[in-house]
């Protein structure tokens, strides 16, 4: 992986855990600061390939603990999501959408 992608992905990880006060935003489990790298997922809401520039936005990010992550990886591997993570539903919960997510993508 290139330095410019890592530092893309760190940069999208850093604001989605501020964003969302280092916690998963779907059980609340609480991080910090200098642990949410080992302790939260940063998830895209859509999948990476269906956004410009791999949607490396916080309007498609949320911060999940790994239990979480899985649950709302289903979608992803399977098209189905479980109850509560479909893509709207982690929408919602971070005050965005997929036509926001894709315009801030545009913009960037």
């Amino acid at each position: 992986m290139s330095d410019q992608k890592k530092k893309i992905r760190s940069e999208f990880r850093n604001k989605v855990f501020h964003r969302d006060g280092y916690k998963c935003v779907c059980c609340d489990f609480q991080s910090t600061p200098n642990k949410a790298e080992h302790e939260l997922d940063c998830h895209h809401i859509c999948d990476r390939n269906e956004i410009i520039n791999g949607g490396y936005v916080q309007e498609n990010g949320i911060s999940l603990c790994s239990k979480c992550h899985e649950l709302a990886e289903e979608y992803h591997s399977i098209g189905i999501s479980h109850p509560g993570f479909s893509p709207d539903d982690l929408y919602n919960k971070i005050g965005s959408s997929y036509e926001r997510a894709v315009a801030a993508a545009s913009s960037s």
